[in-house]
């Protein structure tokens, strides 16, 4: 697992609309977040606390980059229609998701989700009627914030499927 103080894995990859996404030289704060699958309720769910918390880190200069496990074409269909103002990426290959050490899911994990459960009525809240599993339904997610000099400042590992930072630990974490 990566921890602070580690330099962030580099990489260069394609978002789902054919834009250059990248953790290279970087010169700005970067705010990775790892997800299931494209229709997992709980990773959607984290994107619109991403799209109405956008304004936030762009004041604070931190590009988000949400890397997915689907296919381009789910990430679309489901994902996609949330429109979010940042990329969206389709890692069917978990190539990324490998260099930051995402991880799979154990039964613990279902039984700490099962004791939230104000975010599995948020999540289930969403349009989706329907689940279509394309990726590993067992990845937890996980977040990542680089500073500008690329050293990992957040490295965080979901405890279960709708387990993340807060927004509010994230931009302050760049102060």
């Amino acid at each position: 697992m990566l921890k602070i103080g580690d330099l962030a894995p580099k990489f260069e990859i394609e978002d789902i609309f054919g834009n250059e996404v990248s953790v290279s030289e970087t010169y700005e704060w970067t705010y990775i977040s790892f997800h299931r699958f494209a229709s997992c309720p709980f990773c959607v769910l984290r994107t619109r606390e991403l799209i109405n918390a956008y304004s936030l880190f762009e004041q604070n200069n931190i590009q988000i980059i949400s890397l997915w496990p689907s296919s381009k074409s789910n990430m679309l269909k489901y994902v996609g229609q949330e429109l979010p103002p940042f990329p969206l990426v389709a890692d069917s290959k978990k190539e990324v998701f490998q260099k930051y050490h995402v991880s799979k899911s154990s039964a613990l994990s279902v039984f700490k989700l099962l004791a939230n459960p104000k975010i599995i009525l948020k999540a289930l809240k969403g349009r989706f009627k329907n689940i279509d599993v394309d990726a590993d339904p067992t990845l937890l997610p996980a977040e990542f914030l680089i500073s500008p000099k690329g050293e990992i400042v957040i490295s965080y590992y979901g405890k279960h499927f709708g387990d993340h930072q807060s927004i509010s630990l994230v931009i302050n974490s760049t102060k």
